[in-house]
Parts: C-alpha cells; structure tokens; sequence
C-alpha cells in the first residue's frame, strides 16, 4: 500500500505511457462467421468478435429485434402497476436517484415520463445526494420526500441494499419502488417493491443501467396507455436519449437489449429538442446531428457527472428537464465549470501517483494497487482507479482519508471480480458495494494494511492474468489506400461501440512519415503525418509527446490504433488515433 499524507508540489511527473506494448494478431477462426457480410473488412471484423455463427447473425439483425419487454424483468410488473395506481389516484410521487450519470439521467426519464403520464405539470418531488451524504437511498432523503407530501417513493439506482431507509419510508406511510441494477449481495429489503434483473440468475436485461430500468419501467406505464411523453403507446421512444446516456455512461455492456437501446437513443439525441443537451453540446463543442456514442462517453457524460462530483448533481438534473434555453445555458456553463475542475483534481491526484511510485517502484510488484492520500477529492478517485487500473493493468483501488475513515473507488480486470473480493473481507469494511469491475468501499484507517494483504492474497488465487506490458489484440489489418472517410463509415455500421462492443483496433504497416509535431496547450500529444494513396492522414497519439524520439530518422511507420472521422470546415477526413507505433524495418 501506498500512502500520501500531504499534497505534493503541482510541478511532479505525469505518467508516462507505456511503449512496451505487445501486439496481438489472433489467427482467423474458421467458423463460418466470415460468410455473413459481402464486406471482406467487415467479415474479418465479425470473425474477430463471435465464435459462434447465431451470435454474429443476431448482431447483425439487431435492428429487427423486438422492442424489450419489461414484464420480464423480476418486479417490473408490481413496480408498474404500483405506479400506474398512483397516477390514477394523483397520488405525489418521490423520486431517489444518485449523483452519476446514470442516477441523474434515471431520475430526470422518470421525472418526464410521471409528469407526461400524469398530465400535471408537477406531480414528483426529486431528491438527488450530495457525495458527502454518501452513496444509498438515506433516511434524510426518505424525510425530505415525505415532508413533500410524497405518498409513493421511487428509488432508482441504488436502494437494494437500504434497508433502514426503507424502513423509515414504511413509517412515513410511503410505499417504496426501487429500481437497481447493482449486485445482490443480501436480500432486498422485504417492504420493497424491487424491480432488478439481479433477483435471479436466468433473468434477462442483467447488463441493463438504471437508466435502462427506468426505460423499461416507462415502457411498462405506456403499454397501460399512460402517455410518456410523445404521444405514444407501447414504447416511449421520446425518452431514448435519457436511457442511452445512461447506459454509455455507467459503461454498460452495448450487447443485447443495450445495443439497440443506445443505437436507437443516438439517433433520437442526433434529432435534439432538449435545450439541456443542446446547451451542453454547444459548451463541449459537439455537434449534435452527428453525435457518437464516444462523444457520449468522453464529452457529454463527465460533464453530467462533474457537478455530482464536486457539488450538487442537481445542477445536472435540472439541465436534463428544464424547458428552458436561457435556463440550459446557464446550467451548461455550470456543469463546463465543474468539468473543468474535475480534469484539474484528477490531473492532481495522478501526479500524486506518479511521484509515490517513482519514490516506491517496489509498489509496483504488487498485483493490486491500493492507494491512499489524505486530501484528494472523494468525488474524483473513481475517475483516478479507472485510468490508473489500465494504466498499471492491475486492479487499483484509490481512497481518500478523512476523520480516521478511508473511503473511494476500486476498479478493476478481467478476471478478478472486485465485489466479490470485498466480500470476501466484509469484516474489514464499514460500507462497499458495485460491480464485477468497479465497486465503493469505506473502512476505518487503521484496516488498511489488513485489507491491502488480503487482496493480494486474493488476486494470487483468482484466474486474472498477472500485470505485463499492454496486450493490444488487433482486428483487422488496412492498407494505405484503406485509410479513406468510406472505410471509417463501413466500420461504424458495426456501432454503437463501447464496453462490450470496442471500436475496431487496426494495424496499417509500412506508412510513410511526412512529418511529425507535438501538440495541445501543454504540447503533451503526438501527431504523426503519414502519407498514402489517398492523401495525407493525420495519426494522433494522446499523451504521447515523450515518444517522438522514436520518430527521428524513421521513413516509415508500422501503427496500431482506431480509424476515425476528424470534420474540419464541414469536411470529414479519415485520421488514426493511434494506440501503438514502431518505426518500420527497412
């Protein structure tokens, strides 16, 4: 374990990259799956992707699937008629939610679908936690609802594991909806009614966020014909926008039912009337017509989870349900702000890092990182786990101490399933809770070197594959005269991309170099100019800059990275973003 007792001097290293990288070409698989598509890239990619035949037919065919039927998923029947109920009756509804992306963006779906189906113009009282309260559905949250008349309670995104608060809402004489996608690591609260596909092992939509639970909750409420929003029944497919920046947002896998969710919720966004997310596309210099499900991920999610993080994610809220474009201006400049401030304390905290390792490398040997510093922000460490995690390959564990309490972030690997691990520990813990990849954790300080060795013993028996250099598996190999705005169209009929659906890595070979620049306000990017059949093709490799000695001399370039589209003056021209190069063998 690492520890951090004061801040360190802004003027520490960064980390570096890692040039180290192994590449991976895995052999064809003759499977069939090549025979789907008259595409040959497309075909490679396929092959790539599924062994099984059925599998890569049904990607393909995603755009044929039924819509999702929420009457599947374990509650969501007793959630929607409990609902139903109470729009019928005019009864005021309470809304929990979370301080993310995905709890504010299920909080604010919700918000539109009550109010279209109720028909009034304010029939929910929304209460959204501050970090410092703590993550969970709060008795002071359940207080403030029922002091604002609320008679039904909603809790989206968390709620399964609060069983006083549930229980303070009981005495309140409210009865209490929760809609979680979180593992279950105890029963739920038994006064409850639970809508979550983790109350059985066969249950389908388990990738589902909450924001795609209030999605499908909404579904359920217009299959009863309450209007959701846009004049329809059956599918409130006005609220697609609200459930794809969820979904992308809590980084939920983009298969099944979430793939034609997020597809179909790009494309509502790429038709905006919302002011929030034209104001938040104007701050983040985004177009929304053409908007991306990458876009979503890296400019539009952290600057809805920024006020969360650092102040009050009602901000974020507000901006997804206001009406007004004044008022979404004013919110947008609000969460650009905290944004801009979220990239300053995260900058902080890994150079913190980099300076505790450099001082420490034997750290390094460990197989899990836990890392512990004494003033760093409590909303920022998830963020700091998650780019030290692939940085360093390993799971990473970030905590902050405050009070004699270490409290933060974990992510983690393939293979080592981090929830699991802490419950394995639960002794050592005052609080935890997540996913098979990322979880929360607090504990008392003086546990942090009994929780730090009980990791490692834990690592050391579970199938993850120890820390080594970057494995960068490559999908397919271009040619120069590839490297074309058609041949980045192609790939994105594959989309959308994200966890579970990664944008294609390729490997062009052989390109030659025209140039090359450093670049960005602290000149801390590499952009390499490559020339091919098709003209000049600009490769940029973020935090790349420490490399380009490698460029001296070079004529050519062997690259791995993704093909992109760059618009410049309504021109889109094909560019790499490079994740590894290597000067060619001449």
């Amino acid at each position: 374990m690492t520890y951090v007792r004061d801040a360190f001097p802004q003027s520490r290293p960064e980390l570096n990259r890692d040039s180290r990288a192994l590449w991976i070409d895995p052999p064809p698989r003759a499977n069939g799956v090549q025979s789907l598509h008259d595409d040959p890239l497309i075909d490679a990619l396929l092959a790539r992707r599924f062994t099984d035949p059925q599998e890569a037919q049904d990607f393909l065919d995603s755009r044929s699937r039924p819509a999702p039927d929420p009457h599947r998923l374990p509650g969501m029947s007793e959630a929607a008629e409990r609902i139903a109920h109470a729009l019928r009756r005019g009864e005021q509804i309470g809304i929990f939610g979370d301080y993310d992306t995905d709890g504010v963006t299920s909080a604010a779906l919700l918000t539109h679908a009550l109010r279209a189906a109720s028909g009034e113009v304010q029939p929910v009282s929304v209460r959204l936690p501050l970090r410092r309260e703590g993550y969970g559905l709060s008795e002071k949250g359940v207080e403030d609802l029922a002091a604002a008349g609320a008679t039904l309670l909603i809790a989206v995104d968390c709620g399964s594991r609060d069983h006083a608060a549930v229980a303070r809402a009981r005495q309140q004489g409210m009865d209490v909806v929760i809609l979680d996608h979180h593992r279950l690591i105890e029963p739920p609260p038994r006064e409850a009614i639970v809508a979550s596909a983790q109350l059985r092992d066969d249950a389908p939509y388990r990738n589902v966020s909450a924001a795609g639970l209030a999605y499908l909750l909404a579904t359920a409420l217009a299959q009863d014909n309450f209007d959701c929003g846009d004049g329809q029944t059956n599918e409130p497919v006005g609220l697609l926008d609200l459930a794809m920046i969820g979904l992308v947002g809590d980084v939920s896998s983009l298969t099944g039912v979430n793939r034609p969710l997020v597809r179909d919720g790009l494309r509502r966004f790429r038709g905006q009337t919302r002011p929030g997310l034209r104001a938040l596309c104007d701050v983040a210099a985004i177009a929304p017509g053409s908007v991306s499900s990458t876009e979503i991920a890296f400019q539009v999610s952290p600057r809805l989870n920024a006020p969360g993080r650092l102040g009050d994610p009602r901000t974020a809220y507000e901006l997804l349900v206001t009406d007004d474009a004044r008022s979404a201006t004013k919110l947008a400049g609000h969460a650009e702000a905290a944004n801009q401030k979220r990239k300053q304390l995260l900058g902080r905290i890994l150079r913190d890092v980099a300076t505790m390792l450099a001082t420490n490398p034997s750290h390094l040997e460990r197989r899990v990182l836990v890392l512990v510093g004494k003033d760093w922000e409590a909303g920022i460490v998830g963020l700091a786990a998650s780019k030290l995690s692939e940085q360093f390959d390993r799971p990473v564990i970030v905590l902050t101490v405050a009070d004699g309490v270490a409290s933060g972030s974990a992510r983690s690997v393939p293979g080592f399933d981090i929830t699991d691990a802490l419950s394995s520990v639960a002794g050592l813990l005052l609080r935890y809770g997540g996913h098979e990849r990322a979880a929360g954790l607090a504990l008392r300080e003086i546990q942090l070197s009994a929780l730090d060795d009980a990791l490692q013993d834990a690592i050391a028996r579970s199938p993850a594959a120890p820390p080594g250099p970057t494995r960068l598996v490559i999908d397919a190999e271009l040619d120069a005269e590839q490297l074309r705005i058609q041949t980045v169209q192609r790939i994105q009929t594959l989309g959308p991309f994200g966890e579970g659906n990664p944008v294609p890595l390729l490997r062009v070979s052989r390109l030659p170099v025209r140039g090359y620049t450093v670049m960005g306000r602290e000149k801390q990017h590499l952009k390499i100019l490559t020339a091919g059949p098709a003209g000049y093709v600009d490769a940029l490799l973020w935090s790349g800059a420490n490399r380009s000695s490698e460029l001296l001399g070079a004529r050519h370039v062997d690259i791995v990275g993704y093909l992109e589209s760059n618009v410049w003056n309504e021109t889109a021209r094909a560019q790499i973003r490079v994740a590894d190069f290597r000067p060619s063998v001449e």
